[in-house]
């Protein structure tokens, strides 16, 4: 029996391999570089309120965007 042919590697693309690690980036540095005003005007603890918001809201994102593409998926 010939051996099955490895389906080809997949490959980031466009998107996934350089516009999003680059404006994740660009964001990142805005975020850093606010900081400061940030905290200078809500205070330690609305700061920190905002941040653990915020990053509820990316994880859940992130949860309905893999389980959007693992339902869609062809190899799912």
């Amino acid at each position: 029996m010939p051996p099955s042919p490895t389906p080809p590697a997949k490959k980031f693309g466009t998107f996934l391999g350089v516009f999003l690690p680059s404006i994740l980036t660009v964001l990142g540095l805005i975020m850093y570089l606010r900081f400061g005003w940030v905290v200078g005007n809500l205070g330690l603890g609305l700061t920190i309120a905002v941040v653990l918001v915020s990053n509820v809201i990316t994880f859940i994102t992130g949860l309905s965007a893999s389980a959007l593409l693992r339902r869609t998926s062809k190899w799912a």
